[in-house]
């Protein structure tokens, strides 16, 4: 046990230092949460094309698997699979595995992955939201994703769209309903970049390597007024570039 709370206590300081980078890129977190196996993993991988494991089994996914991915108008973010929740977790599994789960309370946008197929979907969802507001997860936008719909009852599904309006239904399996939750993901980021079509001289080789830094580059260009680039960068740098910026080639 005292082996398993070091490496627990390790595993938590490695991704404080992984947020805090991405916080600085301002790279927006989206976390993949829900009862235990509703289809999390899965619909990560569907998500990214990401190699994470998919077992049928009580806390299989243990240290959250973080891949990069994008938003149909190309925004980087960053999914996150966490560990699956069960009814009336105990507060001692609560505390011994709060490290993983603070990437919940951290996220910009909660994926809540219910099974449309289970017998009783409506208290995997209470019991999930119950852990979220034991960790602070419970004051972060949500969207519900309705999973398994290539074997749920349509009958169910469609009772739970009433119940839960700022739901999407789709099959990780079949990959049927991505296209709409990618667009409600899109749609519910936070704010925190913008696309830019920029000139900048020569002598502001500051602005380009800030740009590389913190910025995600689409294109460059050497001309011969200066460097010109098509770029997504966060707000804050946007304001500073705003007089350099031209239009679109």
């Amino acid at each position: 046990m005292a082996k398993l709370r070091r490496e627990i206590a390790d595993m938590s300081k490695s991704r404080e230092t992984k947020r805090a980078s991405r916080h600085r890129r301002e790279v927006p977190s989206v976390a993949i949460a829900g009862y235990t196996n509703a289809g999390k993993s899965s619909l990560l991988n569907r998500l990214t094309g990401a190699g994470v494991l998919v077992e049928n089994a009580l806390f299989a996914t243990l240290d959250p698997t973080v891949r990069k991915a994008q938003t149909p108008n190309g925004r980087a973010m960053t999914l996150t699979d966490t560990v699956g929740f069960v009814r009336h977790l105990p507060h001692q599994l609560v505390e011994a595995f709060r490290s993983t789960l603070e990437e919940v309370a951290e996220a910009d946008l909660i994926l809540h992955v219910i099974d449309g197929s289970d017998p009783d979907p409506e208290s995997q969802l209470q019991a999930v939201r119950e852990v979220f507001a034991e960790v602070g997860g419970d004051k972060v936008a949500e969207i519900v994703v309705i999973n398994k719909a290539d074997v749920a009852d349509p009958i169910t599904l469609s009772r739970l769209q009433r119940l839960l309006p700022h739901s999407v239904v789709v099959s990780a399996h079949t990959g049927a309903g991505i296209d709409e939750l990618l667009a409600a993901i899109e749609a519910d980021l936070p704010q925190t970049d913008r696309e830019v079509y920029v000139l900048l001289p020569y002598s502001r080789g500051d602005l380009v390597a800030r740009i590389h830094d913190l910025g995600e580059v689409y294109k460059t260009e050497h001309l011969a007024d200066g460097t010109a680039l098509h770029a997504r960068v966060p707000l804050a740098l946007a304001a500073e570039l705003e007089s350099f910026e031209v239009a679109p080639a």
